[in-house]
């Protein structure tokens, strides 16, 4: 069975989708076999694109980029801001 994922986030400007796209590139090397990983900056968009042998590999592997993206924002908020504080909501 082949597993197949598109995920797109939009950022606040280009900027930070070039800077998230060269932040996550180093993880995306040596994927497991039958894995393909594309990633795409077009503006403030950047697109994730998965495909997998396996449906729990594909899942696994998104929800990691996800984790990713989560841990990028907090650390670009706690750098862009004075008082170092983010707030979830």
């Amino acid at each position: 069975m082949k597993a197949q994922a598109a995920l797109t986030v939009l950022l606040s400007g280009a900027h930070e989708g070039k800077s998230l796209a060269g932040v996550l590139a180093p993880d995306n090397e040596g994927l497991p076999r039958g894995m393909l990983l594309n990633v795409s900056a077009r503006g403030r968009a950047l697109e994730f694109e998965v495909s997998s042998g396996s449906p729990s590999a594909l899942l696994s592997t998104v929800l990691a980029i996800l984790r990713d993206i989560i841990l990028f924002q907090e650390v670009w908020l706690l750098s862009s801001q004075r008082g170092g504080r983010v707030q979830r909501d």
